[in-house]
């Protein structure tokens, strides 16, 4: 039985390659869990002519580039980011000596995000191929005319294959998510109090593109490609717990000191829709230690809603409120939920606050709200889906931005109550695409009081149009438990004759497993014939198996009809 190798390759060491190790977590987002990690720097793995590899942006030796080369010629899967000069010329390639900055990405027929142009927000490097090049992706400018150069491109190299993508994909990932970090710090927004996340997005923000999850397409991008040149048939985990499960939305609730009955009235709405929601509290909330209790039992979680004075600095209210109103709730309430909004959603810097929200127990931030107003069920940050936090050294912090998308607030109040269903039917448009394309996940917010005195209308027919479309409601903590849970599983593959194998490590709890087919296949799952579904997604078709874990090894082996 031949075992199926995946490298991802990187050379941290080198600034250029500051995010060549992200990229891990983006092909664990796309489900891709069999790759491993090689720093080159302890050495270059001895290649195979069936294996699959990733090569990040850095700089090569010439051994290492001969090495890559011939392993490509013997039959090897090579895709490579922002290539340097020498590698590219090695594959024929010769440098325009330009860049088009930013580049935009617009995507062929067949590969997701095609139609609309797609942000990197970085340069994309202008290379000239050889004949027999195919072009899978090509470059525009801010205007999108075609700049002449592919952003992705394809080729044969003797036996095997090599991919082209042009710009560093993984740091075009966490820009487009994160927003641009020179605006740390610094209020753009004019419409809030202190810095929040969205000041981040001053000046990248396109309305051409806000209703496209443009960071998701770059990951599912990359997956495509993999998945096209896999010399094996490339499983994948599912993005959500079960096969018809196709987004998903996670549910949060600042107390702003509402009432409990108006407590009661939103939690009824959302239990009444089989959901549940995370409460953050007040430090003088109105909730009794018994009606905390109540929602508790109806499966709400509750963690502080921090508060920081006016007239204090960010920088020194942050560490004291924040540990203050931790301890306090805690010792109220005993276990607290790991996810958090604090008060008016304050944000400093770039990520200089997330150590400490991990300090304090926190891993799923619901910061980063669609603001200003005019962006609410928009893509701020280009993706509605959980991806860990990542600094400007390419440092990854164990925890999960979850951007939100639909909320109330006060801003919203005229026009919310003016034409509730026109904000019913905008959230549809973006839902839409997500249950039927790029399957996003939604970050919603509604205070209690807001939606008991004027979001009413809104939220109830939001609620009722995500029902009929089978999306299930998470709280906080549900939430960051899948993610962990479904980052943690490990997928390796092998072959014998048409026989594939999956071994899958590391499963609690439910997630189907997705392998490309090109039609009818048997499954057995530890031995045991089990049922598949072949269902077209993310552009192709896919055998679908349930899997259900206890942490133990499930085998799975696939075999054509």
């Amino acid at each position: 039985m031949n075992t199926f190798r995946q490298w991802l390759l990187v050379r941290p060491g080198q600034r250029e390659n500051a995010f060549g190790p992200y990229l891990q977590e983006i092909l664990r987002a796309e489900g891709l869990t069999g790759f491993r990690t090689v720093n080159l720097d302890d050495g270059l793995p001895e290649l195979r002519a069936d294996d699959l590899i990733v090569l990040t942006r850095c700089f090569l030796r010439v051994d290492e580039m001969e090495r890559l080369q011939a392993a490509v010629e013997a039959g090897a899967r090579l895709v490579v980011l922002h290539p340097s000069i020498l590698l590219a010329h090695r594959f024929g390639w010769e440098p325009q000596k330009r860049a088009v900055y930013p580049g935009w990405v617009r995507t062929g027929a067949g590969y997701p995000g095609h139609g609309t142009p797609i942000q990197t927000h970085l340069p994309i490097a202008a290379f000239t191929p050889s004949p027999g090049v195919e072009t899978l992706a090509a470059t525009v400018d801010a205007a999108w005319d075609d700049a002449g150069c592919p952003a992705v491109a394809r080729q044969k190299v003797g036996k095997g294959t090599v991919v082209f993508i042009f710009y560093d994909l993984p740091k075009a990932v966490a820009r487009l998510r994160f927003g641009d970090p020179e605006l740390a710090s610094v209020e753009t927004s004019a419409q809030w109090y202190w810095t929040h996340a969205s000041d981040l997005f001053a000046g990248q923000l396109d309305d051409r593109v806000l209703d496209r999850p443009q960071a998701d397409f770059h990951g599912q991008l990359l997956a495509k490609l993999l998945t096209d040149i896999s010399p094996v048939p490339l499983a994948r985990c599912w993005y959500y717990e079960q096969i018809a499960q196709r987004s998903a939305v996670v549910f949060s609730s600042d107390d702003d000191w509402s009432t409990p009955d108006q407590f009661r009235q939103l939690s009824d709405a959302l239990v009444s829709h089989g959901g549940k929601a995370t409460f953050y509290l007040v430090k003088d909330t109105r909730l009794s230690d018994e009606e905390i209790a109540a929602l508790r039992a109806q499966g709400h979680t509750f963690a502080p809603h921090v508060f920081l004075p006016d007239g204090e600095e960010l920088a020194y209210a942050f560490p004291k409120h924040m540990e203050e109103e931790t301890a306090l709730l805690k010792a109220r309430l005993g276990r607290l939920s790991v996810s958090l909004q604090m008060h008016r959603a304050p944000w400093l810097g770039y990520m200089t606050w997330v150590p400490a929200y991990i300090n304090y127990g926190y891993r799923l931030l619901m910061s980063y709200l669609s603001l200003p107003p005019q962006n609410v069920n928009r893509y701020m940050c280009a993706s509605g889906r959980p991806m860990k936090f990542v600094d400007q050294d390419g440092a990854v912090h164990d925890c999960w931005q979850q951007p939100v998308l639909s909320y109330d607030d006060q801003t919203l109040i005229p026009a919310m109550t003016a034409d509730p269903q026109g904000f019913v039917r905008k959230f549809a448009d973006i839902l839409r695409p997500a249950m039927e394309e790029h399957h996003t996940t939604f970050g919603m917010a509604s205070h209690p009081v807001s939606y008991a005195t004027y979001s009413k209308p809104f939220f109830d027919a939001l609620l009722d149009f995500i029902v009929a479309e089978g999306v299930p409601i998470y709280n906080g903590d549900d939430w960051c438990d899948f993610n962990d849970r479904r980052n943690a599983v490990q997928v390796e593959q092998s072959v014998e004759g048409d026989i594939l194998t999956c071994t899958v490590r590391g499963l609690v709890g439910m997630l189907p497993l997705m392998i490309p087919v090109n039609g009818p296949a048997t499954v057995t799952v530890n031995g045991t014939p089990a049922e598949g579904e072949i269902i077209r997604r993310l552009g192709q078709e896919y055998l679908y198996v349930q899997l259900n874990g206890d942490g133990g090894e499930i085998s799975l082996a696939i075999t054509p009809v």
